[in-house]
């Protein structure tokens, strides 16, 4: 599925005819209220140059009220409203444009979610069909009808099974499946569906897994519940799992109702549409999805992130931090959180909201993490490795797995080498290889780690060789092997691997200088400097002065890479 454009952006010529195309009579004030809103438009526009989203939002609210036949201000609002989160605005702007026969193929799911919200079943009802006829999502038919016939205490099952004869449909049957007989308490009948699930190991399903087992919780069934979660692949699943052991229920059990079931619906889809980089739809799902249950943490987590991954992390944050933190989406909040604070170079804000949470939550290793990388992004490697030190120390404790430790190890690792902490740093990384062998990530990291100090240079090389293997069609890995036979002087050899890496990451600084070095080296020297050139585009500080070293003096000794 596609993202579909909405609005695309007209000249001022031609949206000042389609504004005087929509005013009233008589004759002046058709050109006085056209003029009005022709410079409404302009600032809403000059806003939304300045990235100024609210504003520009208020402005087309405004507009639309004084103008509510509007097709251009309400195509306008529409795509506005969504961007920040105005889902009154947005829903009123596509009545408009549904009124004057103009609606875009997903605006029918806004003014469903709405009346579903509002246990309005005719307008939900309408709403299907105005989905039916623009065709696009109309996959998503037989479940929304079979939802909406459960919440008004009718038998869904039928509706549900007309999802079988659409392709798109039958992809998301399964989970629905479940859903529905959960929430129409054919619990038994499931367990079945679930075990599957459940040996899949799927990520992808675990959202799903989570919701059943808070269901099973809900309803006193605890070795249903760790049943279902016993393999415990992600982090939202192993906290869920420990609260359930822990007896806590508050915030933690819930039992599956048409709502949580119809808001999957359009979680899924948010997710699925933004793996395909349909940002915009994405968002129109997680605002639905968030309009149907506003207070699932699931709901805000993936509202959240339509929001961070638009840049308007602004908005992200304030959706990550209602996150319960008695829930199992907290640490996956918190980390979202984070990320995006440090976005925008919040750091201290970030920080603040880590501590915070540490004292309401001191047995937690992952908080200690995360607070490591927020000192990392500030250049405080030396505070970031004692930050790590700490999440060891508590994953120890805790029985963390190996593979996980592993991680806080790497971590470790990388910021002592980051702070000069050496050869501790390297103690660090074969504390993280040992653990789990096989990585590529760590051997990398491990190898040219050495590499970049000139230690032990055949150990290094043989560490990069076994990451290449293992995953070669990475251009970080790729561009560390050319450079390892760089260092031990196959330097055309070098060139064909940095080649291949720079094909992958063209715009890489590390890999151009690299390529320019290795050029250099066995005599093409006019390509060598465009690599250069090449790299100092995306340089700073000591690697900027660096690279325009090597372009007007060449390859000195001194000036060969890290």
């Amino acid at each position: 599925m596609a993202e579909v454009q909405i609005i695309r952006i007209c000249s001022l010529g031609l949206c000042a005819l389609l504004l005087a195309g929509q005013a009233g009579s008589p004759a002046l004030a058709n050109r006085e209220d056209s003029r009005a809103a022709l410079n409404r438009f302009v600032e809403a526009r000059f806003a939304e140059s300045f990235n100024a989203m609210q504003s520009a939002t208020a402005i087309y609210a405004d507009s639309l009220k004084e103008q509510p036949d509007n097709e251009l201000l309400a195509g306008k609002a529409y795509v506005s409203a969504i961007e920040v989160g105005d889902f009154a605005l947005a829903t009123k702007a596509v009545k408009t444009l549904q009124l004057r026969g103009k609606a875009a193929p997903e605006m029918p799911l806004l003014p469903f979610a709405e009346a579903f919200a509002q246990q309005d079943w005719k307008g939900a009802n309408l709403a299907i069909v105005e989905l039916e006829t623009l065709k696009n999502f109309a996959f998503m038919e037989p479940f929304l009808a079979a939802w909406l016939e459960t919440a008004e205490g009718k038998n869904g099952s039928p509706s549900l099974r007309r999802a079988e004869g659409n392709a798109t449909a039958r992809f998301y049957l399964e989970e629905q499946r479940i859903l529905h007989k959960l929430a129409t308490q054919q619990d038994e009948d499931v367990i079945g569906l679930l075990a599957d699930v459940v040996k899949s190991n799927d990520r992808r399903m675990a959202p799903l897994r989570i919701i059943a087992a808070q269901h099973f919780w809900a309803k006193d069934d605890p070795v249903s519940a760790k049943e279902i979660l016993k393999l415990r692949q992600t982090g939202a699943e192993q906290r869920l799992h420990q609260q359930i052991e822990a007896g806590l229920k508050r915030g933690v059990s819930q039992k599956v109702t048409p709502s949580i079931g119809l808001a999957f619906l359009f979680q899924r889809l948010s997710n699925d549409l933004a793996a395909q980089r349909a940002g915009f739809l994405s968002q129109v799902m997680a605002q639905a999805s968030f309009q149907v249950t506003r207070k699932s943490d699931y709901a805000r987590l993936t509202l959240g992130r339509t929001f961070a991954e638009a840049d308007s992390h602004d908005l992200a944050v304030v959706q990550f931090k209602q996150i319960k933190q008695n829930g199992p989406y907290f640490l996956v909040g918190m980390s979202m959180e984070t990320a995006s604070l440090v976005a925008d170079k919040h750091y201290d804000r970030a920080l603040e909201r880590l501590d915070s949470a540490v004292k309401s939550n001191p047995d937690t290793p992952e908080l200690f993490i995360l607070m490591g990388q927020t000192l990392q992004g500030q250049g405080k490697d030396k505070e970031a490795a004692a930050a790590f030190q700490s999440a060891i120390a508590l994953g120890e404790k805790l029985g963390r797995s190996d593979a996980l430790m592993a991680s806080y190890w790497l971590a470790l690792g990388g910021a002592q080498e980051q702070a000069g902490i050496w050869p501790a740093g390297l103690d660090s990384l074969k504390k993280a290889n040992e653990l789990l062998p096989g990585s590529p990530t760590i051997l990398n990291y491990l190898g040219y780690a050495q590499l970049e100090r000139r230690e032990n240079k055949a150990e290094a090389v043989e560490a990069i060789k076994q990451a290449h293997e293992l995953r070669s069609s990475s251009p970080a890995i790729t561009d560390s092997l050319g450079w390892a036979y760089f260092i031990i002087g196959e330097h055309e050899r070098a060139v064909t691997y940095l080649e291949t890496a720079l094909a992958g990451q063209p715009q890489d600084p590390t890999i151009n200088e690299h390529l320019g070095d290795a050029y250099w080296t066995v005599g093409r020297l006019y390509e060598a400097r465009y690599a250069w050139k090449s790299a100092k585009l995306f340089a700073e500080g000591e690697d900027l002065q660096r690279l325009a070293g090597k372009i007007d003096l060449g390859l000195q000794p001194d000036l060969i890479s890290p």
